[in-house]
């Protein structure tokens, strides 16, 4: 059985002209994955203000910046003697949807069955607390926003 020539020996120039064409492949694909990895990154929600929150709020959740699941409660801690409101990607939510407990200063998204507050789109969602002292008109009330990504 007569064997077939090795195509590397039968032209020797083949495979000089085989690597630079596989090299300038891997590096476009390298080149493309780190601009995917930058787009990915810096297009991401950010907290507004980090470490800047105001007296009056004491904590939120989530966490400002972090990746969620779709099922996580949106709340807010004020301060004593704070009460307020929530909006949700700048829509104020109904208070039929909050759960505001002024005797702890917590304001909650508590949505109804059937609201549109009951299942959130994954993707990145900003809140907003509007918050004042109880008894003070909201005319004096203040703000903080922070956002966050749902999966």
């Amino acid at each position: 059985m007569p064997t077939l020539p090795d195509p590397v020996m039968a032209d020797p120039g083949r495979c000089a002209r085989i690597a630079p064409v596989r090299h300038r492949v891997i590096m476009t694909l390298i080149a493309a994955a780190a601009v995917g990895g930058f787009v990915f990154v810096f297009t991401q929600p950010r907290q507004v203000g980090v470490g800047l929150k105001p007296a009056a709020v004491e904590s939120v959740f989530p966490e400002g910046g972090h990746l969620n699941l779709r099922q996580v409660t949106i709340k807010a801690d004020l301060a004593p003697g704070h009460t307020g409101y929530l909006l949700l990607d700048g829509v104020e939510v109904p208070r039929d949807d909050l759960q505001i407990v002024d005797a702890l200063n917590t304001v909650t998204l508590q949505a109804l069955p059937g609201s549109d507050y009951a299942a959130l789109e994954p993707g990145p969602h900003c809140a907003t607390i509007v918050y004042r002292r109880i008894g003070s008109p909201e005319s004096d009330s203040g703000s903080y926003r922070w956002c966050f990504s749902l999966a």
